[in-house]
């Protein structure tokens, strides 16, 4: 009976045993693990090369156990290492914050009889579990790894995990630090000790372009130091090195491509200081390093400083280039600030007064039109509006950067969570460009809601700005009017429930629902690949 039960509950867990295989052979492994779990037999070694270093803080996201505490072992638990011939590689989640002591240019032999290998889909890629020191041969040190030099556009699933240098990739936005977050909820480091941060949050991203209209997250952990050093982040065109990963991120709206890359540490970031771009600007708006808290309207003019209330029926002119932004929601724009430490030079360390962004206030309901049967029949937009008439290149693109809330809870929900971007040229029919946009709410203090009760800060809340970058086709260039619209793709609401675990987005906007809503944008840009 109790053979039975053992026998069963195998088979429930859905464990296999694999044979020995040869001390190199990435490949037989991936093969016996894919698309499931699997027990290693006792005899499986597997040479490798370790790309991963046990002293960086930026080794895996490092989740929340619950609403007020993350998991910072998990950073500590995960190495990488990869084949001979940098073809493959494997995550390695040892079983303790202590037992992984590998660093990058090992050579190393592994005994993984025990441990259990586990392949994921979608994309393909695989985790070593349960290894512990024991398990561990160091045969060399300080080797050096393959080169493996890619585009973005050629990576692919067996990259995933293995160390990569992604040529000619520059920051999206060039201004701020590698890790753009409001310090008062992330990990605690030398950079924010003095601001005696709560420590609930931790992870963030900024976006990297090439010179081909690709872009990836660069993913950085707020126990990084080196994440913000006053210098911001490098302006030029360059190389950025690192493990290539899959890490979905909540707090960033969930969907951070399929792949990401994480850089051990700075020094994996080879990118020039001095100015450059693959991109040239058709129209900007980015009011970062705004001293006076300009903001230049169509018909008001010059407004050094914008009023409380707002601007409504206006157009805002742009930095850069030219063209008009504006919405069709009746929204009152104003700038305020974008709750972040760019350029934290400042007395107080958090610079929130020289970096804006655009506040637009509404209501809800103000964003959507319904018919008379109370069904959701269209949106309201962020509409930009410019020419691409003698501007010639390769592609265009519409960058932008969103936020909502305004760090009050009760100014975090009942927005549109889901967003779309469409485009026309010279009066022709909108184009759906195809992806789905999550926005988030800054992160808050826990309240209380009326008719609600206590609600803490939820695993979505956001530690900035989100940045997104939509390429567009090469055939909108050299057209006398080129309009992209930023609106709701759905009604479905944000919420903030009880258990802060659960997805926040569970609410539908109704024909007769009433909430402020507050929508930050950070940076806007229409720019033509050269």
């Amino acid at each position: 009976m109790k053979h039975t039960i053992r026998t069963a509950m195998a088979a429930l867990l859905c464990l296999a045993a694999v044979a020995g295989v040869r001390a190199d052979d990435f490949a037989a492994l991936r093969a016996e693990a894919a698309g499931r779990t699997v027990r290693l037999a006792p005899g499986t070694q597997l040479e490798a090369l370790v790309v991963s270093d046990y002293r960086s803080q930026n080794m895996e996201l490092n989740p929340n156990v619950s609403w007020d505490k993350v998991d910072l072992g998990e950073n500590l638990r995960t190495a990488y290492v990869e084949s001979p011939d940098g073809r493959y590689g494997f995550r390695l989640r040892f079983a303790g914050i202590y037992e992984n002591r590998l660093e990058r240019g090992d050579r190393v032999r592994l005994d993984l009889g025990g441990c259990s290998l586990t392949g994921e889909t979608d994309p393909e890629r695989y985790t070593v579990d349960g290894l512990c020191t024991a398990n561990v041969e160091v045969l060399e040190r300080g080797v050096a790894l393959p080169a493996k030099e890619r585009r973005i556009a050629d990576l692919k699933d067996e990259d995933l995990y293995t160390y990569v240098t992604l040529a000619g990739t520059e920051f999206l936005s060039k201004q701020g630090c590698y890790a753009n977050v409001f310090e008062s909820c992330v990990q605690r480091s030398r950079l924010n000790a003095f601001d005696q941060p709560s420590r609930r949050t931790d992870g963030w991203a900024s976006l990297l372009k090439d010179a081909d209209n690709g872009s990836i997250y660069m993913l950085v952990n707020t126990k990084c130091a080196w994440r913000r050093d006053g210098r911001g982040v490098p302006h030029g065109v360059g190389a950025v090195s690192g493990v290539l990963v899959h890490t979905p991120m909540r707090r960033y709206g969930g969907d951070m491509g399929r792949y990401a890359i994480r850089p051990l540490d700075e020094r994996d970031i080879a990118i020039p200081r001095d100015t450059a771009s693959s991109y040239v600007v058709v129209a900007e708006w980015n009011w970062d390093r705004n001293y006076d808290g300009a903001i230049r309207f169509e018909k008001q003019g010059y407004t050094p400083r914008s009023p409380k209330s707002g601007v409504a029926g206006d157009r805002v002119l742009p930095d850069a280039g030219e063209g008009f932004l504006s919405t069709t929601s009746g929204a009152r724009m104003r700038l305020d600030t974008e709750y972040d430490t760019r350029y934290a030079q400042d007395g107080d360390g958090k610079a929130m007064r020289v970096n804006a962004a655009l506040r637009l206030d509404s209501d809800t309901r103000d964003w959507f039109r319904f018919d008379n049967r109370g069904r959701m029949s269209g949106a309201e937009a962020i509409v930009v509006e410019t020419s691409t008439e003698g501007v010639e290149g390769r592609g265009l693109s519409f960058d932008f950067s969103f936020l909502a809330g305004n760090h009050d809870i009760n100014r975090s929900w009942g927005y549109p969570v889901e967003w779309k971007v469409e485009y026309s040229a010279d009066g022709l029919p909108f184009i759906d460009a195809g992806r789905i946009f999550v926005l988030r709410p800054v992160v808050y203090n826990d309240a209380v809601i009326k008719d609600l009760g206590l609600r803490r800060l939820s695993y979505d809340a956001a530690l900035g700005f989100t940045e997104y970058s939509v390429p567009l086709p090469v055939s909108l260039l050299g057209r006398k009017r080129l309009t992209v619209r930023l609106t709701p793709a759905s009604a479905v609401m944000a919420t903030i429930p009880e258990n802060p675990a659960d997805d926040s987005a569970g609410g539908v906007v109704t024909a007769d629902f009433r909430q402020p809503f507050v929508l930050r944008l950070g940076r806007v840009a229409v720019r033509a690949l050269r």
